[in-house]
């Protein structure tokens, strides 16, 4: 699959420290005529900044986009080698830079850091950063010239002297140079770059948005221990504090960033996940944050003479596309909650667990995750780049789909995080009406499947590559503490099983979306025999229960169509009773789904707005501002996952829904069914149309559709149809 334009770098050299430095300064001075039009092309591994003649160009952070770059060295994970055939990208921006150049001696002049490439004694490194560009001008007469990199350029270690995408920097200032990237400068006592082989990688121009400051947060000073300043962002968000210091020369400041506070009102080491930076200063008053990465934090502790200017928010630059608010609180918190968690989770172009810890595009993560992003968010095009992460990451030979992508050895399953291959592409067909993607990705979703029958027995998915993981839900309440498995009472099998099955019943539908039909009367079979596994393995005849409707078991079931009228009731029973969610990030979404498909909207609320302990209620009312790993808190207070749910506010609560056959919702219908729980509610979801509308409250409902959109609105068993830009209210 390949949405992209190629980058063309003929001319240019690759040019490199030879591995002696990962944050070093890089420069050139180079001679132009008057130029009428210029522009950069940079192929960046390790983090870079540019400037020319002193000055940064574009606003972008955090490039190169985060992809499987290239072939990494042999190493191993879990005793697990690197032996899977996948293919590798590179992409690269391209910058006007007419009105940077000038006549005569230009320099231009980059910044660097290791960011996703080179991080030394991690599993998952690439090699040493490396850097390649050319310069496209016109001169007045309208000849076209090209200027590339080469081994003329020279290179320095720069103030920054350790760099860890993961856990902070070290900047000592009393090398911070004023006039490095500027024209004169005497640059004699730098060292010669070195030529590099180009690596073996395709070339794209990047067309997804790239990380951006996009508001800045004043802290609270919350209080002072010893030496010690403890600082409240109000928030959970990822960026980075802006300090001012002019403190004597050697003077060292830190910065030690997380999530929560103790009883001692101090960051919990477990929270920290030992984001910290620390800075050195130089006797002169300046402007100090990180460079080369980001941190996920809320509070912060500043040691040292620095004050505290503000809190920079940054991620990808998405911007939020829908607006949506109800009577009920709970809901509220809940759309603003995984809003924030969300865009939290959006760097480098890839949707990642978390913003600390890992920052991995988790696969089953992200295809849980999907349509509440793509109703909520404007995200088209990084959607569309993370869909090519996740076709580039399959293993060509077997169609084994990795737990993340771009790929680094991570911990998942087969079904859940696999079925990313089929899910997320027919999502974004559904909301940005792209067939290509589907017809390409149409050969690797079957490939997928022979990956799955290679680890089935009996019609049962009960396996994953050796020495994998082979999870199946994830994340369930009981499981106390970080990765006990012991915990997960749902069988594995059970789960990876049904997204076979619905992967399946997917492509059928994406084989008629595309007129392919030539695996339609395999995949029926397929879909059958394994439904009839899991009855035979799972469903208890006495009880109508399959799996003794551990930790959601029968929402899978009855998903599939399953089962009898007992295994819808037993949910039923069960959730009135408990009045709170006991399942996993998948079978949390599927029961919420099930319920409001089948008429429960009540039970569906009341689960999303329970008040009993470790639910969304009580996240809010302790102060959360984001969702977490776990329903019971613990380790990370930022993971999307659980945030699924919010799709639905969209599609019930407001009623928004696609019919089967409709892209970008042009053939609606609007049913709101949660009219007799909720008082009041209101929002809209913007199109390629344009934007819809719902609101009402126990009197009126008021329905705005755009032009080339047909709606169908049904209240209290009457049915009204308008379209065409028109309004309704009944």
């Amino acid at each position: 699959m390949n949405t992209y334009k190629t980058a063309d770098l003929s001319g240019a050299e690759w040019i490199s420290t030879g591995g002696a430095c990962c944050t070093p300064m890089i420069r050139k001075t180079l001679s132009f005529p008057k130029v009428t039009s210029a522009k950069i092309t940079i192929a960046g591994l390790g983090i870079f900044e540019i400037f020319i003649n002193g000055k940064k160009v574009s606003d972008d952070l955090f490039l190169p986009l985060s992809t499987d770059f290239h072939e990494r060295p042999e190493k191993l994970y879990r005793g697990v080698p690197y032996d899977e055939k996948m293919r590798h990208r590179l992409y690269c921006p391209v910058y006007d830079i007419t009105s940077y150049l000038k006549e005569g001696e230009n320099t231009i002049a980059f910044l660097m850091g290791p960011g996703w490439y080179e991080m030394p004694n991690e599993c998952y490194e690439y090699g040493h950063i490396k850097l390649c560009y050319v310069i496209d001008w016109q001169d007045e007469k309208g000849e076209t010239h090209r200027t590339g990199s080469d081994g003329s350029h020279k290179w320095k270690e720069s103030y920054v002297k350790k760099a860890n995408l993961l856990k902070g920097e070290v900047h000592d200032y009393r090398d911070y140079d004023e006039t490095w990237m500027q024209t004169p400068y005497d640059d004699s006592d730098w060292a010669a770059v070195c030529l590099e082989k180009a690596p073996e990688t395709h070339f794209y121009i990047q067309d997804c948005p790239a990380d951006r400051v996009i508001r800045h947060i004043t802290p609270r000073l919350l209080a002072e221990k010893g030496d010690v300043r403890i600082y409240d962002a109000g928030e959970i968000i990822t960026g980075y504090p802006v300090l001012v210091s002019d403190a004597p020369a050697g003077e060292e400041i830190t910065v030690l960033h997380g999530e929560l506070l103790n009883k001692k009102g101090r960051l919990t080491k477990e929270n920290t996940y030992k984001q910290k930076t620390v800075f050195y200063t130089d006797g002169t008053e300046r402007s100090m944050h990180c460079r080369f990465t980001w941190f996920g934090f809320q509070y912060f502790e500043v040691k040292g003479n620095a004050k505290v200017t503000d809190c920079v928010v940054i991620h990808s630059d998405v911007k939020v596309s829908s607006t949506f608010s109800s009577s009920d609180e709970t809901l509220n918190w809940l759309r603003e909650a995984y809003l924030r968690t969300q865009l939290d989770n959006m760097h480098c172009g890839i949707p990642s667990d978390c913003p600390h810890v890992e920052r991995r595009g988790y696969t089953g993560d992200g295809q849980l995750t999907c349509n509440a992003a793509m109703i909520q968010l404007d995200g088209e095009k990084f959607y569309r780049k993370w869909i090519q992460d996740i076709a580039d990451c399959q293993d060509s030979i077997t169609g084994h789909v990795q737990y993340t992508a771009p790929y680094i050895p991570s911990g998942g399953g087969p079904g859940g995080w696999g079925c990313a291959i089929v899910m997320v592409p027919y999502v974004f067909y559904r909301n940005y009406g792209d067939k290509e993607i589907l017809k390409e990705l149409y050969p690797q979703m079957l490939h997928y499947f022979d990956y799955l029958e290679a680890h089935s027995e009996k019609d049962l998915v009960v396996s994953d590559r050796a020495g994998e993981w082979c999870l199946g839900d994830w994340c369930v309440p009981t499981m106390g503490f970080v990765n006990n498995m012991d915990a997960i009472y749902i069988p594995a099998p059970l789960v990876n099983t049904y997204f076979y099955i619905k992967s399946m019943e997917k492509v059928l539908e994406i084989g008629e979306i595309i007129g392919n039909h030539q695996a339609d009367e395999e995949l029926k079979e397929k879909i059958r025999c394994k439904k009839q596994a899991i009855v035979d393995q799972y469903f208890d005849p006495a009880t109508g229960d399959f799996a003794e409707n551990q930790q959601g078991s029968n929402v899978f079931a009855v998903d599939l169509g399953i089962g009898d009228e007992r295994t819808f009731a037993n949910i039923l029973k069960h959730y009135r009773e408990i009045r709170k969610y006991d399942t996993g990030i998948f079978a949390t979404d599927v029961l919420t789904r099930i319920l409001f498909e089948r008429g429960e909207s009540e039970l569906a609320i009341s689960l999303l707005t329970s008040k009993e302990e470790d639910t969304f209620y009580s996240r809010m009312k302790k102060g959360g501002t984001t969702i977490p790993e776990y329903w019971t808190g613990h380790r990370s207070q930022c993971h999307p996952m659980f945030g699924a749910v919010s799709q639905y506010l969209f599609e019930y609560v407001l009623g928004i829904r696609q019919k089967e056959s409709s892209v970008c919702y042009e053939d609606i219908v609007i049913a709101p069914e949660c009219m007799d729980t909720i008082e009041a509610a209101e929002g809209s979801i913007m199109t390629k149309n344009g934007r819809i509308s719902v609101k009402y409250d126990k009197t009126r409902l008021e329905v705005q559709v755009p032009e080339k959109t047909k709606a169908l609105v049904l209240l209290n068993g009457k049915e009204k149809a308008i379209g065409d830009g028109k309004s309704g209210s009944e």
